[in-house]
């Protein structure tokens, strides 16, 4: 194969049951002009079979094991492996409508960005899904306009010389690696561009399993270093990546406590 447009560049941690609804996508999309690099973080359960077994259905799937399981540096793996011009971040329990592909290079063509997103729908029929995928989109836009865009963890297209020009992704970051990818790419002067169609759907898992209270606790208090101090976490606690199917069960804390021990562990990230 001559070298592909896109890399589609897939980091996961046991996920075995999300993976295959991604891969499946990718195998009915209208332009084939990609390859997909699975980089798995020694998962547990069937994740790696699951992508082998793919590779009879997806064309140029490659896959990767590393055996440290962290988000920002299974990327920068995927993005060294990878050959395309241009490098497609997605989580794994993410899925791709089938003319994506296609939109997403009628989109640079037209538009001439550097990085872009595009909007998000729910993976379910649910009305409070909706919405909490409404704020999602209207917040992503709400960083470009406020100047502290971000390049979201569910999905983001970066051309090559422009993740190459910040260095890849701080593989520091235990959380918000995303949005401390965003920032860095602005301070170089490379702006986040939306492509304005829902060509993504975005798994709404982690408010089932964790609750929608507490990821937007997490959410909220991401938020506030980027705002006042135009700086993003490095960690924050109870956050887990993967696919939560070996997290322990936490033990039961007053709402008072625990929000009390995620500011004292924001303080430490502040003042270390």
């Amino acid at each position: 194969m001559k070298r592909p447009l896109f890399s589609i560049i897939i980091p996961t941690l046991n996920e075995e049951k999300f993976l295959p609804n991604l891969l499946a996508s990718l195998s009915t999309q209208s332009d084939k002009n990609f390859e997909v690099v699975v980089v798995d973080g020694s998962s547990r359960d069937k994740t790696v079979a699951m992508a082998r077994r793919f590779m009879k259905i997806v064309p140029h799937l490659s896959l990767e094991v590393v055996k440290k399981p962290s988000l920002p540096l299974q990327r920068n793996a995927g993005a060294f492996k990878a050959r395309g011009e241009w490098l497609v971040f997605v989580d794994a329990d993410s899925v791709f409508l089938p003319y994506f592909i296609q939109r997403a290079h009628e989109f640079i063509k037209t538009h001439h960005p550097m990085v872009f997103t595009t909007w998000f729908r729910p993976d379910s029929e649910n009305s409070k899904d909706a919405v909490y995928t409404l704020f999602a989109n209207i917040y992503t836009e709400a960083t470009v306009l406020f100047k502290k865009p971000l390049t979201p963890g569910p999905l983001s297209i970066v051309h090559r010389s422009a993740f190459e020009r910040v260095g890849g992704y701080d593989e520091e970051h235990a959380f918000n690696e995303d949005a401390d990818f965003g920032l860095r790419l602005f301070k170089q002067g490379i702006h986040l561009a939306i492509l304005r169609e829902t060509l993504c759907i975005w798994s709404l898992r982690r408010f089932r399993k964790e609750g929608t209270l507490k990821v937007i606790n997490q959410y909220i208090l991401g938020v506030l270093p980027i705002v006042f101090l135009n700086t993003s976490l490095k960690r924050m606690p109870g956050y887990v990546m993967g696919g939560h199917v070996y997290k322990k069960k936490a033990t039961r804390r007053s709402n008072l406590r625990t929000y009390e021990r995620k500011i004292k562990a924001l303080l430490r990230e502040f003042f270390a």
